[in-house]
């Protein structure tokens, strides 16, 4: 990418999530050159921290750093090494506020400027706050790792602001996963949600009024406007069409409800303007439904803990044969075989 000094495609991140992702390979002495060039970066792209490289090829490295430790909960693993003040203004600005709620707030205002594939919208919930996270022109299935990270370095650095452990009431991860749960406890303190339909953090009234040791509203007047012009610049379109098919029918595969016309109207799209609009990007909707559907099926049966049955519901097929069937067109081989070659140990974490 940065070879030929083309820009990287949008949206972009600052890339300290692949900065830390190369150094965790490093150590264990894995080769970064194939990996970085399946992710679409060169080293220079890693070692410059003055540019920004694109959110897509951040995520495709962590999930491809993940896959070579043999480190399902790698995301997790980096931000638990990860000093949050390397997010930069973000972290300062959020760092100024009077309490946990206003730095919430902050994060929720300007975390494009870190990463501009993600919005954070704050919600009131009956006895708090539900911080939702979600992904713009990125598929989310395909920045699993990526999410893990940046959800997590979110509450390590509101504990560093606050000086003290607090915990949410609930996590909650749209990723399928059956293993890790117990280490995702631990770190976050709370009950941890898989499979649901949206990323979230909540947090009780009494988490937001804790006070801030951190604060310092003259910082805050300070940093408040160049935050304002940093995340004007940083606010990037949707991106494809294709993106926002794949995001929302991964959201709607296990209940069945993936019809075009559902989608489309989900989209506020006619069915016949969102096919239009697909083969103008060179594809159809059924194209990206298969497509989509292989991609989670592979990622799914690197769970061994979640059976062949399951794997067909999750895709939203009526039975194992209907996903056996689609899994010998994708692959060759039926599911089964293809478990059985790649269960790994799990003990190679990043250290």
């Amino acid at each position: 990418m940065s070879e030929d000094n083309h820009q990287p495609v949008l949206p972009t991140v600052t890339g300290f999530a692949a900065r830390h992702a190369i150094a965790a390979l490093r150590r264990r002495n894995v080769p970064i050159g194939a990996l970085l060039q399946m992710a679409g970066l060169s080293e220079g792209d890693i070692d410059n921290r003055q540019n920004r490289i694109s959110a897509l090829a951040q995520g495709k490295l962590l999930e491809f750093a993940a896959d070579a430790l043999a480190d399902s909960a790698l995301g997790l693993h980096l931000a638990k090494q990860t000093n949050p003040r390397e997010a930069g203004l973000l972290y300062y600005v959020a760092s100024a506020a009077e309490n946990l709620g206003e730095a919430l707030a902050l994060f929720e205002r300007y975390f494009r400027i870190v990463n501009e594939a993600v919005r954070l919208e704050l919600r009131q919930a009956p006895k708090g706050l539900v911080a939702e996270i979600s992904f713009i022109g990125v598929p989310r299935h395909q920045v699993q790792q990526n999410a893990d990270f940046g959800i997590a370095i979110i509450l390590k650095a509101l504990r560093e602001v606050a000086g003290r452990n607090i915990r949410p009431t609930k996590v909650a991860f749209a990723v399928v996963r059956h293993s890790d749960r117990r280490e995702f406890e631990r770190f976050y303190g709370c009950p941890v949600e898989f499979g649901a339909p949206s990323d979230q953090l909540v947090f009780s009234n009494e988490t937001l009024a804790l006070p801030l040791i951190t604060e310092d509203r003259y910082l805050l007047e300070t940093l408040g406007p160049i935050c304002d012009a940093a995340a004007r610049e940083r606010d990037t379109p949707k991106g494809t069409l294709r993106t926002m098919v794949e995001n929302e029918v991964e959201r709607l595969l296990p209940h069945g409800k993936t019809q075009k016309r559902i989608v489309a109207k989900t989209l506020g799209l006619s069915a016949r303007t969102l096919s239009r609009r697909l083969a103008d990007e060179g594809t159809t909707y059924e194209e990206v439904v298969d497509q989509l559907r292989r991609s989670l099926g592979l990622q799914y049966l690197k769970e061994p803990s979640i059976s062949l049955s399951q794997i067909a519901w999750l895709l939203g097929y009526g039975g194992p044969t209907s996903f056996n069937h689609a899994f010998r067109r994708w692959t060759g081989r039926p599911p089964s075989t293809m478990r059985r070659e790649k269960q790994h140990p799990r003990h190679n974490r990043v250290g």
